[in-house]
């Protein structure tokens, strides 16, 4: 099912069809909040094929991270050119922070071979404060300056000494629905689990607990299966290593 489709079965399972603008037209007149957040509830409830996805970015002279969207959880660091490919080592921050103490502008750069998961607040925001101030914290310490909320980011050093193109591996937020035409893993393999979940939120504006409850219980029997699918695939043929 597309975003569409998904609307209209929304409405019509629940009976709230003040969340569509008419029941011609379908169009969003709230119905997406929900089916969004439903979304992100079963992508955090298991780990299955579709948790798993690979970004890839470009870090170029003198760079010291990227950022990303949709990411949960980040597993590896990978870096390549032409000449070949690497994973990052992942190195607590402080350490990190410890071994490359001088000012970001007198580091040497080199192919980069150390990568820590940066958390990429500022208190205040980025977008809060002067150029100056900015350039303060960007010359003294090792901090990625982006206001974007939906963003992870990444460290990596040395800088780097070219460009290189970066893969980052991990645990993936489905994509956003917000196109009538979208389409993601949980609307077109499991329409009805998305539906379960988008009914489960609104269940929670109702502040009704029993009705929450009992939506989780359906969403978690078919979640289980899927997780014993990628359980499955993980141990087939899988005995010992020779060594």
């Amino acid at each position: 099912m597309n975003l569409k489709e998904l609307r209209t079965q929304f409405v019509k399972r629940n009976g709230r069809y003040d969340l569509v603008v008419d029941a011609t037209s379908w169009v969003d007149n709230g119905a997406n909040f929900y089916i969004n957040a439903g979304q992100r509830y079963i992508d955090r409830l298991d780990t299955q094929h579709k948790s798993y996805g690979r970004n890839f970015q470009q870090v170029v002279l003198n760079g010291y991270y990227v950022t990303f969207p949709y990411c949960r959880a980040v597993k590896e660091v990978w870096v390549m050119d032409a000449d070949g490919q690497k994973q990052l080592e992942k190195v607590d921050y402080d350490k990190l922070r410890e071994y490359y103490a001088n000012r970001q502008s007198e580091l040497t750069t080199g192919e980069p071979t150390y990568y820590f998961p940066a958390g990429i607040r500022l208190v205040p925001e980025s977008d809060r404060l002067t150029v100056d101030e900015i350039d303060s914290i960007i010359d003294w310490t090792h901090v990625i300056i982006d206001p974007s909320y939906n963003y992870n980011g990444v460290m990596m050093y040395p800088p780097a000494d070219a460009s290189y193109t970066i893969e980052i591996s991990g645990l993936f937020y489905s994509p956003e629905l917000s196109a009538d035409t979208h389409e993601s893993f949980w609307s077109t393999v499991h329409p009805e689990v998305l539906l379960m979940a988008a009914n489960r939120q609104l269940e929670i504006d109702y502040r009704n607990t029993a009705g929450v409850k009992d939506w989780e219980a359906a969403i978690q029997s078919e979640i289980f299966g899927l997780g014993k699918d990628l359980v499955e695939e993980h141990i087939a043929e899988v005995d010992q290593m020779e060594g």
